[in-house]
């Protein structure tokens, strides 16, 4: 394979890689919003409570208020684990965007070494032919 050809496609890499973690990155920043508010509306929740505790509550709006706080925990134990397992994937793809980004700079540095190296043969290719024409015109 020719170097050119796969610094192409590592590169392609790197682009993809990191067009994954922009993405990761939007939709964890969106569920660390969702998992904040939900913990807000939780803290209402607690605080409209035991202020209607404090006068006394029947049993059947004790009831409402525990289904309440029972299915908001859940939203908000859900919406945690959708962030760590959001946070999970980015610190892996953030883990492949260095290697893909590792991976280009050292094949443009391979380049680099390979162009040193043809102008240096190029340019000793050179010196001998001006010295075989001076040794010529020398000799005449």
């Amino acid at each position: 394979m020719k170097l050119n050809v796969l610094r192409r496609y590592r590169a392609q890499l790197e682009e993809v890689a990191r067009m994954d973690f922009f993405r990761l990155r939007q939709e964890l920043q969106d569920v660390e919003t969702r998992v904040f508010l939900l913990e807000e509306r939780m803290n209402r929740t607690t605080d409209a409570y035991l202020a209607k505790a404090a006068g006394g509550v029947a049993l059947d709006e004790f009831l409402v208020w525990q289904s309440k706080v029972v299915a908001e925990t859940s939203k908000l134990a859900e919406a945690k684990q959708a962030e760590s397992q959001l946070r999970e994937a980015w610190n892996h793809k953030q883990a492949a965007l260095r290697v893909a980004m590792q991976d280009c700079r050292t094949l443009d540095r391979l380049v680099e070494r390979r162009r040193q190296q043809q102008r240096l043969v190029q340019d000793r290719v050179e010196q001998m032919e001006l010295d075989e024409a001076a040794r010529r015109t020398s000799v005449m």
